[in-house]
């Protein structure tokens, strides 16, 4: 009874419809993903702005916009080194901009800005980077597909088994906190639970896209501890602006930032890994 009172609640109903979205984008690739990440990081980033808002920041907000969507385009247009350029403009903008208003310039305004379009804007960008990555091909139902999309899908369902383990798990035999000064209601169960089902994920989708057995282990391994430690970062910012929620917009989640947290670890993680390790084309 308590594993279909699980599958029943309204945050899985969400949770369901909230990935259908994300995976047909991510199936979709180009613009439509271009799309789903621009409301995910505007979204991401507005609750992520006022919540330093609550702690008293004044980051300039316009700056932190401009730099995450302008690095979302060059991504879409595959121009890597201005992404590079965009950061760097962006980095020393932040600095004059800040310099500029005198007395009321501070440290704190002048890192959380830039520490916003890293977190907000550049580390969620590396999802479609992962996307368009097209070395390499994989066959599934007689229908050749880029490798990108195969190990996006991948990276997708580590997160889904690793967050439905998780949940399930800490809610049901969890005992030994894991983290109790920055989230008390996770378990060490629990974590062990989604790791479990994130290697579960990672092993399937590898099978299917022709991933080699040692790579799908260490990637769902990886994925899933950069997933569980977005969660718990994000959880760390929220509780030092005393908010339970980074929002409101998604029912039995809260916001954007409370839903996608795994999604900005893993994104990078992904890239990288796969990249440097699976298909070199970053060596």
């Amino acid at each position: 009874m308590n594993l279909i009172k699980f599958f029943t609640g309204a945050r899985v109903y969400v949770a369901i419809i909230f990935l259908t979205i994300a995976f047909l984008s991510i199936v979709q690739g180009g613009f439509a993903l271009v799309v789903f990440l621009t409301v995910l990081i505007s979204t991401g980033l507005n609750e992520l702005i006022s919540m330093a808002k609550l702690k008293g920041l004044d980051p300039i907000r316009w700056l932190i916009i401009l730099v995450s969507f302008t690095v979302l385009i060059c991504a879409y247009l595959k121009t890597l080194p201005g992404m590079a350029f965009i950061l760097t403009i962006g980095t020393i903008s932040a600095f004059i901009l800040i310099l500029m208003r005198g007395q009321k310039a501070n440290m704190k305004d002048l890192a959380f800005t830039i520490f916003a379009f890293v977190y907000g804007g550049w580390l969620p960008v590396h999802i479609y980077l992962l996307r368009d990555m097209n070395s390499q091909t994989f066959e599934l139902f007689n229908k050749e597909m880029s490798i990108g999309l195969g190990f996006v899908v991948l990276m997708f369902f580590v997160i889904s088994f690793s967050d439905i383990f998780a949940y399930y798990i800490g809610k049901n035999f969890g005992k030994r906190p894991l983290y109790k000064e920055i989230s008390p209601n996770k378990t060490m169960e629990g974590a062990i639970g989604g790791t479990v089902g994130g290697i579960l994920g990672a092993v399937g989708i590898g099978y299917l896209i022709g991933l080699p057995l040692i790579h799908s282990i260490i990637s769902g391994l990886l994925l899933t501890l950069a997933a569980q430690s977005g969660d718990l970062c994000e959880s760390m910012l929220k509780r030092d602006a005393g908010v339970k929620d980074s929002g409101n917009v998604l029912p039995g989640h809260g916001g954007i930032l409370d839903r996608a947290d795994s999604y900005i670890f893993t994104g990078p993680i992904a890239y990288y890994y796969f990249s440097i390790f699976v298909t070199g084309t970053l060596l």
